[in-house]
C-alpha cells in the first residue's frame, strides 16, 4: 500500500511539473515607439535618415519611465525607439523598416506582461490609412488580446477608433506649450506597473469633439482650456478612475481622425458610466469654449507685427513666423518674414532661423568676414514662398564639429539683419538654441523665430510675444487650408453646426 501510495504521488507530481506553465516572478514589460507629428500638407516627406533611433541600453538613459518600471521590480526590454522633427508624411520604406524591427523584437522577446508604447499620436505614412492602427493591430497578432499595452502621447495626437480599441492604457501631455513630457512617460509607465500589480482590467471610454484647433489656440496656460486641464487631477481621484486625457488635437492633418477628443481611463468595465460621464462633462465644456480658443497674443499680417514691433520701444519683440512653423512640420525655408523686415528697413533684427544647406556651404566657401551675394531659401517650400536675392557679410560659421552634424549654422547680416542659416529643419526653441552661435536673443530689439507659440524657455523670458498670420503648411486659420477628408461638420469649417456629447 505504501509503495502504492509513492507511486501516485510521484505520478502526480510528474503531471505537475510537465502539465503547469512555468511562472515568471518578475513582471516583463517590453517598450517601442514611433514618435512623429506628421503635417499632411506639407510636400516634404519624412525619411528614415531624419529620423533619431535608439536601441537596448541607450534607450533607457536617463528615463524617468524607465525608473518607474525598474523601482517596481519589472525587467524592461528595449525595443527601437524612434523620433523625428515634425514634418511631411513618413515614407513608407522608412516605417516598414521601424514596424518590422519591433515586431521581430516582439516574438523574440520570449514571456511578455506588458508593452509601454513611446508615441506622438499624429504619425502619418504615405500609403497608409492610419500607420498607428496598422503597428498596434500588428502587434496584438504577436502578443494576443490579454497583454496590457500602455502609451504616453503628445496631446496633438489624433487616435483612431481601431487604435483605440487595441490598447489598454492612454494618456497624454497635460501642457501646451509642453512641459511634462517626462513626467507624461513616467505616468504611462506607473499606470502599466500599477495594473500588473493590482490585476486591473482597464476600460478606455472617449468622447471625439468636432474641433480643428492649432495649438496655439490651445495653450493650457491661459482661459478657456486652463480651468479645463486643472480639473484632470481630480477627476483621477474618482473611485475606480485612473486617468483623463484631453487631446486638443493635430489640426494640418487632412484625415477623418483629425478632431479634438477627451480620454477617461477606468480600472475595468464595472466604472464605465463614471468614465463616460467625465468624458462627456469636459467635452461640453470644452465644446462651449470653442469661440473662446483664440490667439493669447497679439497677432496679424508680418507688416502689422513689424509695426506694432515699434510700440516696444526698450523690450525685445519675439514675433512667430506661424505660417513656417517648423515645429508642426513646416518647411522651415519660407523667407517672406526677412523679406518684409529688409523692406521695411528693421534694424538690430535677428531672424532664426532659414534652412538651406546650399547657401549654407556658399557661406563656409566664402569665409568668416566675407561678402557674398546669394539666393536664399524657397528651395523646399515652393508653394508658398520664393529664394530671395540679397547681399550679406558672413559673421560666423559653426565649427567644424558642429557643422558635422545636424546642428551646423552660419550667421549672416544683410542692412542691420542678422539671419541664421541652418543646415537642417529645426527651430530655435531655448536659450542655447542662440547661444550656438554666438548671438543673445534678448539683444535684439526683433527676434524672428519659426514657431507658432513660444516654447516654454522662450515663453518664459520673451518681454513680449507677437504672433504673424504669413502664409504657409501651418496656416492659423484653419478655414484657408484645402480640406478634403476630415470628418464634417468640423468647427470651424462649420461655424454654425450644432453638436452634443454622446
Amino acid at each position: 500500500m505504501k509503495r502504492i501510495t509513492i507511486c501516485l504521488l510521484s505520478g502526480l507530481l510528474l503531471f505537475l511539473a510537465f502539465s503547469c506553465k512555468p511562472e515568471h516572478k518578475q513582471k516583463r514589460v517590453l517598450t517601442l515607439g514611433i514618435r512623429h507629428e506628421s503635417n499632411t500638407f506639407s510636400t516634404l516627406l519624412t525619411k528614415e535618415s531624419d529620423f533619431k533611433v535608439l536601441r537596448g541600453a541607450d534607450v533607457l538613459k536617463d528615463q524617468l519611465w524607465a525608473d518607474v518600471f525598474k523601482k517596481a521590480g519589472i525587467e524592461i526590454i528595449p525595443t527601437l525607439h524612434a523620433y523625428a522633427w515634425p514634418g511631411g508624411v513618413v515614407e513608407r520604406t522608412a516605417f516598414e523598416d521601424f514596424k518590422n524591427e519591433i515586431i521581430n523584437s516582439i516574438k523574440n522577446a520570449g514571456h511578455l506582461d506588458g508593452i509601454y508604447m513611446d508615441m506622438h499620436g499624429a504619425l502619418q505614412v504615405e500609403g497608409y490609412e492610419d500607420a498607428q492602427t496598422t503597428l498596434i493591430k500588428e502587434i496584438r497578432d504577436v502578443v494576443g488580446n490579454d497583454i496590457l499595452i500602455s502609451g504616453s502621447f503628445d496631446l496633438h495626437g489624433n487616435l483612431s477608433p481601431d487604435f483605440v480599441k487595441n490598447i489598454d492604457l492612454i494618456t497624454a501631455y497635460r501642457t501646451a506649450p509642453h512641459r511634462d513630457g517626462a513626467e507624461t512617460k513616467a505616468r504611462a509607465a506607473q499606470m502599466l506597473a500599477d495594473a500588473l500589480k493590482f490585476g486591473w482590467k482597464p476600460h478606455i471610454e472617449y468622447v471625439v469633439i468636432p474641433m480643428l484647433v492649432p495649438g496655439e489656440k490651445s495653450i493650457t496656460e491661459v482661459e478657456p482650456l486652463h480651468s479645463v486641464y486643472a480639473q484632470i487631477p481630480d477627476v483621477t481621484k474618482t473611485e475606480g478612475l485612473i486617468d483623463a486625457s484631453i487631446f486638443a488635437g493635430y489640426c494640418w492633418a487632412d484625415l477623418p481622425r483629425s478632431a479634438m477628443r477627451v480620454f477617461v481611463v477606468a480600472k475595468d468595465k464595472r466604472y464605465s458610466t463614471a468614465a463616460k460621464d467625465e468624458a462627456v462633462r469636459l467635452a461640453q465644456q470644452i465644446w462651449d469654449s470653442r469661440e473662446k480658443m483664440v490667439l493669447d497674443v497679439p497677432s496679424g499680417s508680418i507688416d502689422e507685427m513689424i509695426s506694432k514691433s515699434e510700440e516696444y520701444t526698450s523690450k525685445t519683440v519675439f514675433i512667430s513666423d506661424s505660417g513656417d512653423n517648423t515645429t508642426a512640420g513646416a518647411p522651415g525655408d519660407n523667407v517672406q518674414v526677412l523679406d518684409a523686415l529688409l523692406r521695411h528697413d528693421s534694424k538690430n533684427v535677428l531672424v532664426a532661423g532659414i534652412v538651406d544647406p546650399e547657401a549654407l556651404k556658399e557661406c563656409i566657401k566664402a569665409g568668416k568676414g566675407k561678402k557674398i551675394k546669394m539666393n536664399l531659401g524657397g528651395k523646399v517650400d515652393t508653394v508658398f514662398g520664393k529664394p530671395l536675392k540679397i547681399n550679406a557679410k558672413v559673421l560666423f560659421i559653426s565649427p567644424d564639429s558642429v557643422m558635422n552634424t545636424n546642428r551646423g549654422a552660419a550667421v549672416v547680416e544683410t542692412d542691420g539683419v542678422k539671419t541664421v542659416i541652418i543646415k537642417t529643419r529645426r527651430s530655435f526653441v531655448e536659450v542655447n538654441d542662440f547661444k550656438e552661435v554666438g548671438l543673445n536673443p534678448l539683444d535684439f530689439k526683433i527676434v524672428v523665430v519659426k514657431l507658432g507659440y513660444l516654447y516654454p524657455e522662450l515663453r518664459d523670458i520673451a518681454p513680449v510675444h507677437l504672433i504673424a498670420l504669413t502664409s504657409g503648411f501651418c496656416n492659423l486659420d484653419m478655414r484657408t487650408l484645402p480640406f478634403k477628408n476630415v470628418h464634417r461638420p468640423c468647427f470651424p469649417l462649420d461655424m454654425d453646426m450644432v453638436w452634443k456629447p454622446i
